[in-house]
């Protein structure tokens, strides 16, 4: 069996207001299945349409015109692609074809998922079709690109947001107003409240500890265009959230 999906029955949701999302993920892997549970985990169960799950890369893939290896698949409004490998990356525009989506975001933990050319190809075909899409490297950098359903998903997760207060020159609360689609936004929080926020070396080292820790799924791999581990790029951007806040 290479693959199997997981549909939920239809719903009467309020499209304008709910995005139907249809999650593609490996199977046995942790990386999508942690994102899945996260977001239905701060209540927006109702947004997972379906989820479909690839055992491996099919053998005949470049052979099978019609892919033949895919079930039916749902109609709905937006495509996760949760760390497929290139070689099932390439299928997303018949995926799309067979969903109506109208919008796909493709995580970018890991630089062999999509290189740039793969991505540059994928964003000319989506957009032929009319689709928008988001490439985020990592997936944590999300943010507002001005499609509706884009949007929609990342105001709730994507790049992190947070209002933080202080007493006594230490953490005493901090309010995940945006956070990273994975939840580790949500672990560092509660691990640095407490923390003395000065001088800034300590906080950022019991930011870092709480990163490794939940922890980061994001490639160690040093990624090409950013010149750094794509892991690292995750940490900078919750530290830039906390700093944000801070000041």
């Amino acid at each position: 069996m290479l693959n199997k999906s997981f549909y939920v029955p239809p719903r009467c949701l309020d499209r304008r207001k709910v995005p139907r999302v249809f999650a593609i993920i490996m199977e046995g892997e942790l990386y999508g299945r942690r994102i899945i549970n996260h977001i239905c985990n701060k209540g927006y169960s109702e947004w997972i349409w379906g989820i479909h799950e690839f055992e491996e890369v099919p053998a005949n893939i470049l052979d099978d015109s019609n892919l033949s290896f895919l079930p039916d698949l749902p109609q709905c409004d937006l495509i996760l692609s949760l760390g497929l490998p290139a070689e099932l990356q390439i299928i997303i525009p018949e995926i799309v074809e067979r969903t109506g989506v109208e919008a796909v975001i493709v995580a970018v933990d890991d630089p062999a998922w999509v290189p740039p050319g793969l991505r540059k190809q994928l964003e000319e075909e989506l957009r032929e079709k009319g689709v928008a899409s988001a490439f985020p490297k990592p997936l944590c950098s999300l943010k507002e690109v001005g499609n509706p359903v884009i949007d929609e998903f990342a105001r709730k997760f994507g790049r992190p947001k947070l209002e933080i207060e202080v007493s006594g020159g230490r953490v005493s609360k901090i309010d995940v107003l945006r956070g990273s689609p994975c939840g580790s936004t949500c672990y560092i929080a509660k691990k640095l409240i407490g923390v003395s926020i000065e001088p800034r070396e300590k906080l950022w080292e019991e930011l870092a500890k709480a990163h490794h820790s939940y922890p980061c799924l994001a490639s160690m791999r040093v990624d090409p265009e950013i010149g750094d581990a794509i892991l690292h790029k995750s940490q900078y951007l919750i530290r830039e959230a906390v700093e944000e806040a801070l000041s």
